[in-house]
């Protein structure tokens, strides 16, 4: 039986962490950092890259300083996960950043997608995206046409925030990216397995500022921390990784994880199998036998019930005990950071319906928006054979009612994880050899019959596509704002 552990540096929207694991995925160690984000209206969020290292490097520290002599000569290995659309530009020779990291939630690039939405067919048959500014391409263009530097084009570097770490974390400094972050740009080919001349001509950046690509399993340098060298050897997405957390991704179960924003994945093994309705078709190992899923995206998850707690301000945040006391909560329309899949809406308009002023009932409604709009994407995976479980976690999974919600509407049973970093346990996995996976789900939240929540979600639909399609015409009397 292999002993080695593994250090999984994990750079996330909030904070960045890094947890040490053994081949069964039990996780002794753990060192976790805030950081933070700037919101500047109408579309900007920005953090600051060296907070970001800084960051990254004492969360690694901590985790390895909790742990007992034996155990740190039996760290071996490291992998780095990372937000998968969080990008900045920087120096080719020195890797001193250029600009700031674009955050996942910032749009400034969305006049570039507006410009080329009639070629959304061809960028999504390349890149299995559809085109949104929540993407790193658009932001990068953006970067290159506002970046007040005096750098040579051909000495800018640009791209997800994984590259850069990459190259400030390894004593080779190496100009790399793993192919799964780079799926993620609107610039990677699925067919051609790399960067697309077209596609990067298309976005008018230079051929020289992306890095190269290679597999996610392979390589990459050495991790150097005080007293510690270490390889890293596995480099990927968070929510990619967090479908191989228990294993190999199953394509019975369907992965909801809800942070920030929210992610649904169903894993599929065909390239030619596409879902229905504006999903994404998206890359999750890249390796000799690529790995693919079926993703919808929902913009508003726990950030939607933040900016909601922010805006009502109830005394407390105990919705699962206001479910009872309001069984006919008003109807939120949760546009939070816009609409992801399949409406791919970048306003931000949300609003109540029916609404009493009630701050608890208004909690409840926006808590039953993240229902809706779950059921709402798993409607559009129908042409997927159908899931048999649904696997949740996540910083808004811990109500019990959204949980038992998404279990029956959907009618499927939903298995919550609570205790577990799903992408660290899953890059984990990926990265220690003969890694095995015996872990039981803490909650399970079987289907039962629920007509009123199911009435609710049919007026909300229905009231939710008019305010988006009124959106698109302001001067429509019916607009619900």
């Amino acid at each position: 039986m292999r002993t080695d552990l593994c250090l999984v540096m994990d750079q996330g929207s909030e904070y960045c962490q890094a947890l040490v694991y053994d081949r069964l995925g039990t996780c002794l160690s753990q060192g976790k950092v805030p950081i933070k984000t700037q919101f500047t209206p109408p579309n900007r969020a920005e953090q600051q890259p060296q907070a970001i290292l800084i960051s990254l490097k004492q969360a690694a520290l901590e985790a390895i300083s909790k742990l007992q002599r034996e155990q740190r000569l039996r760290l071996k290995t490291a992998a780095l996960i990372t937000q998968r659309s969080s990008l900045l530009c920087w120096d080719a020779d020195n890797g001193q950043a250029l600009t700031p990291v674009l955050s996942w939630q910032d749009q400034r690039g969305l006049s570039h997608i507006q410009a080329l939405m009639p070629l959304a067919s061809m960028i999504r048959q390349l890149t299995g995206l559809y085109p949104n500014a929540h993407l790193p391409a658009s932001k990068l263009r953006w970067c290159m046409e506002h970046m007040n530097v005096s750098n040579a084009k051909h000495r800018i570097r640009g791209g997800p925030i994984s590259a850069w770490l990459i190259q400030q974390l390894l004593h080779e400094q190496p100009n790399l990216i793993d192919a799964v972050s780079a799926a993620r740009t609107m610039l990677y080919s699925l067919k051609d397995k790399g960067w697309h001349p077209e596609l990067v001509e298309l976005f008018q950046l230079p051929d020289s500022l992306l890095p190269s690509v290679r597999p996610c399993q392979f390589p990459f340098g050495t991790l150097n921390l005080p007293g510690l060298s270490l390889p890293l050897n596995f480099v990927s997405s968070d929510q990619a990784a967090a479908l191989f957390a228990l294993g190999e991704p199953s394509q019975d179960n369907l992965y909801i994880h809800l942070g920030s924003g929210g992610v649904m994945n169903r894993a599929i093994t065909e390239r030619g199998l596409h879902p229905q309705e504006r999903l994404l078709h998206h890359l999750i190992q890249a390796a000799q036998q690529p790995r693919y899923s079926a993703e919808a995206t929902l913009n508003g998850a726990a950030n939607a019930l933040e900016w909601a707690f922010n805006h009502s301000r109830p005394e407390s945040r105990d919705i699962d005990s206001w479910i009872a006391d309001y069984p006919d909560p008003p109807l939120f329309m949760n546009m939070i950071g816009g609409v992801g899949s399949p409406y791919w809406q970048p306003l931000e308009r949300s609003c109540w319906v029916n609404d009493s002023g009630n701050p608890k009932a208004q909690m409840v409604a926006v808590m039953e928006s993240i229902i809706f709009l779950i059921c709402r994407n798993l409607k559009a995976m129908s042409s997927l054979p159908a899931a048999k479980h649904i696997i949740i976690d996540g910083q808004a999974s811990r109500f019990n009612s959204l949980c038992q919600g998404v279990a029956d509407l959907s009618g499927l049973t939903v298995l919550r994880y609570d205790q577990h970093e799903l992408p660290a346990l899953g890059a984990a996995w990926q990265t220690l050899p003969n890694s095995v996976r015996k872990i039981q789900p803490d909650t399970r939240f079987e289907p039962a019959k629920n007509p009123a929540l199911q009435q609710r979600y049919l007026v909300w639909i229905e009231l939710f596509e008019e305010h988006i399609n009124n959106l698109n015409n302001p001067n429509n009397p019916n607009n619900l704002n």
